[in-house]
């Protein structure tokens, strides 16, 4: 096996999920310094709120994400905190391109700090982070206020006290009192097509590793099984290359075309890839793959709707959908 790697060295830790390399948000996060005082501004400038859970509660019960985001809203209002936009964590994390697209969105709202509420084994923790210019958004380099219960209201009265013995400048007073949610970006550049590219079967595909292995069992490789699938399954020339060669790099090296993915629930992956219809199954999680033009930027999502809940199932899907389609074997 050849794997392209480009020379530049970026660290990458494995995350919870296996076959999920970290985004630039999940590395950012990974990298916070925590420090007692909140961001100078956070009463006169804009922030965003990730929410940052399972879909299920500790009793196993479904999360009403928005209810939570209601929430905390209202109390944010109360304390001058001008929040202006909610997104879930795993919605910006959903791949390569969704991320891409969304922090390019959040940059431009001119968003001074992140609000990032976490809910985790019924455990409740807050962090406000200012933002920045760097790949992840989140400012690595700055103090992160924090605050943890095993509540909502224990957090947010943490958070109101906090800010009552601040004395921040006040320049919100004209602040939504509904919390705006999004769940939406634009991750097609150029153009979407609901089929397969029959240059495939001349152009070279890249296909990133995930350098990440199961913390649950590390004896389990992710980049071993899609190595093992894409010789199986993908008839045409491929090369598995590193994780953090940026697209640029890839042409220069010759590929014309990327396999990409999208992992979140199935109803935000039909938004997200601009799918009509209802979701079989909205809340539950999935993995889309599609394939991406290197050049142009057009994206080819294959001819039938084929999410599944585990990655390997998704690809194996996609490529014999796609060698079908092509009349390969």
């Amino acid at each position: 096996m050849r794997i392209i790697r480009s020379m530049l060295f970026l660290f990458l830790l494995a995350t919870t999920i296996p076959g999920n390399a970290q985004t630039p948000l999940e590395q950012a996060f990974a990298e916070l310094q925590k420090g007692p005082d909140l961001p100078e501004e956070l009463q006169a400038t804009r922030s965003a709120v990730f929410l940052k859970s399972s879909s299920m509660d500790s009793t196993g019960k479904a999360l009403d994400w928005k209810a939570i985001a209601e929430e905390l809203h209202k109390n944010l209002v109360a304390m001058h905190i001008d929040a202006v936009a909610y997104y879930r964590w795993q919605d910006l994390n959903a791949g390569f391109d969704a991320t891409r697209s969304y922090l390019e969105v959040l940059r431009g709202r001119e968003i001074n700090q992140i609000i990032l509420l976490s809910i985790a084994k019924g455990k409740f923790q807050i962090y406000i982070i200012p933002s920045s210019d760097n790949p992840g958004l989140l400012a690595t380099d700055s103090p992160t206020w924090h605050t943890s219960s095993n509540s909502l209201d224990g957090v947010i009265e943490t958070l109101a006290s906090t800010v009552r013995r601040a004395g921040l400048d006040i320049a919100n007073f004209l602040i939504a009192e509904s919390p705006e949610f999004f769940m939406d970006t634009e991750i097609f550049i150029k153009n979407r097509f609901e089929s397969f590219q029959p240059d495939l079967k001349l152009d070279m595909l890249a296909a990133p590793l995930f350098f990440g292995r199961d913390p649950d069992n590390l004896e389990y490789s992710a980049d071993e099984d899609l190595e093992s699938i894409m010789r199986s399954e993908y008839p045409f020339n491929y090369e598995l290359v590193s994780t953090d060669l940026t697209e640029d790099q890839m042409k220069k090296a010759g590929f014309h075309y990327v396999l990409r993915y999208l992992h979140t629930e199935e109803s935000t992956l039909k938004i997200l890839l601009d799918y009509t219809g209802p979701a079989t199954n909205p809340s539950k999680p999935g993995y889309k793959f599609y394939i991406k033009h290197l050049i142009t930027g057009d994206i080819y999502l294959g001819n039938t709707w084929d999410s599944q809940a585990s990655w390997q199932a998704a690809l194996k899907m996609h490529l014999n959908n796609m060698k079908k389609s092509l009349k390969v074997k």
